[in-house]
């Protein structure tokens, strides 16, 4: 702290030649001190009136008073000003009631001791300057604290409250600190020095005020020493708006897993329901279509050496093939029915083996195509054996029909390992598809090509998501039109322990 050179000092002697040692002895110090002299009792009076001083030097025995009488005439005025008995007529008993009363300090009149009057000077000036600074940095965080909306208090280890400032008693609605002892006594209770000494203590109460009304506080306590003597000193907060924001957000949380609990069960019955209208008319349907492909057969056989019509003919095998595909795609819905209807059942499957008996049906189905398969080691999983069966099924059957059409046909089926799951794939350099269409790829009756050059149900890859979704994975693909597709899929799986 930087303290500036007092201005102004009254010098009150009453003999002219101490008077003058003096200021030669402080001038030497502070030469742009202004000094003003008092000799008798009307300058006193007037200097009283004016106050025109930072400070003060009086001698002890003067001719109309003493420095002890001065001393208080001036603290009357001006509590914060510094004074400096400079006599040799006191003694140590006065020396003693002037510090008592606010005395700065005690100088004997003689010749050695002269110059420690500058020195005295300026060490009770800066004194005093520092009291004025606290006093205002006090002030200003009394002012501080009483505009917050933080009740603070100090107390003793056994409870017994030492002083609360205005925004306790304006909390909690009291009027004095007796009536805030009373309600510490009987609600707050001051923790024990072992339980605020454990790097302090805090606690959330409700409290119940005179009115009958209630408030949530947050009590923070800490301990302190102070003198020698163990202090709790503490922090007393109103949370009722957080308390009464939390109680509203679990009300709306509850609300809000009633209704999704509602919306859930409601979904399931909705999906159970289609489940079960999807397998009933397609289970219904299949008895007819037969019949009518059986009956067309037998047409086929009686009208056969006849001479028909080419156009009849052309019909006859229309409406052939399309009771196969109405049957195929029949077949293709109870399987995607069942695909979420069965209870899955985990076990242990080994994917390397699983895979290698899936290429062999998929490349029975297309004895004609010459494939290079690249089939990577691949894990086993803990997944449902069934489920994953017609997963690979559908993405090799696939694989194999996009990449027949080409000479250097060409699959790759392999795996990676994620941080809390394994990925597997499936990759030819196939026919492909347009990117913008690979969201559309598992949508049921989707289809990226047309079935007229490629046969298929459109459900097939609509089942491989339904059978993975199932295991709590995900499914998705990449591809280039003419450049090929990789198809992916990935199965959770446990952090190792």
């Amino acid at each position: 702290m930087n303290v500036s050179a007092p201005r102004s000092l009254l010098l009150i002697d009453d003999n002219p030649d101490d008077r003058l040692l003096a200021k030669r002895e402080l001038s030497r110090k502070f030469p742009e001190l202004k000094i003003s002299e008092v000799g008798h009792p009307d300058g006193f009076a007037q200097a009283l009136e004016a106050l025109p001083f930072d400070l003060v030097v009086t001698d002890y025995q003067l001719g109309w008073s003493t420095g002890l009488e001065v001393l208080r005439s001036i603290k009357d005025r001006r509590p914060d000003c510094p004074v400096i008995m400079f006599t040799n007529t006191g003694t140590e008993e006065i020396a003693v009631a002037g510090m008592k009363q606010g005395l700065d300090d005690y100088v004997i009149k003689s010749p050695q001791h002269f110059t420690r009057l500058p020195q005295a000077t300026q060490s009770a000036w800066e004194k005093a300057q520092m009291r004025r600074q606290n006093a205002r940095l006090e002030s200003r965080l009394q002012a501080l604290l009483s505009q917050l909306d933080l009740g603070i208090f100090r107390a003793q280890p056994d409870g017994r409250l030492l002083e609360v400032n205005p925004a306790f008693l304006r909390m909690l609605q009291l009027p004095s600190l007796a009536a805030a002892q009373a309600l510490v006594d009987a609600q707050l209770k001051i923790s024990s020095i072992e339980r605020v000494a454990d790097q302090g203590a805090s606690r959330e109460i409700l409290l119940h005020r005179a009115d009958g009304s209630s408030i949530w506080l947050r009590l923070s306590e800490t301990l302190s020493q102070v003198d020698s003597e163990l202090i709790v000193e503490g922090l007393v907060e109103d949370i009722s708006l957080r308390k009464q924001a939390e109680a509203q957000i679990r009300d709306i949380n509850r609300a809000l897993e009633d209704r999704v609990q509602q919306r859930t069960a409601e979904l399931e019955r909705a999906n159970n329901e289609m489940e079960g209208f999807a397998y009933s008319i397609s289970h219904d349907l299949r008895s007819p279509i037969r019949q009518i492909n059986s009956f067309m057969s037998l047409l086929a056989e009686q009208l056969q050496g006849t001479d028909l019509d080419q156009t009849v003919q052309h019909y006859l095998s229309v409406v052939s093939e399309l009771t196969v595909q109405a049957s195929d795609m029949l077949d293709a819905l109870l399987n995607f029915s069942r695909t979420g209807r069965v209870e899955m059942k985990a076990e242990e499957v080994n994917m390397m083996q699983l895979v290698k008996t899936l290429r062999t049906q998929a490349e029975a189905l297309s004895s004609d195509c010459q494939i290079s398969w690249q089939i990577e080691p691949l894990p086993s999983v803990r997944c449902d054996r069934e489920l994953l069966r017609t997963v690979w099924q559908n993405l090799l059957e696939n694989a194999v029909k996009f990449t027949c059409t080409r000479s250097d046909a060409k699959i790759t089926v392999g795996s990676s390992q994620g941080d809390s799951e394994v990925i597997f794939f499936v990759k030819d350099n196939g026919v492909g598809f347009d990117p913008k269409q690979a969201d559309k790829l598992f949508g049921v009756f989707q289809r990226a090509h047309s079935s007229r050059d490629y046969s298929g149900t459109g459900i097939g890859l609509a089942n491989v998501q339904r059978a993975i979704l199932r295991h709590g994975g995900r499914v998705w693909a990449e591809g280039q039109v003419g450049q090929g597709a990789t198809f992916y899929f990935s199965l959770p799986q446990p952090a190792p322990t």
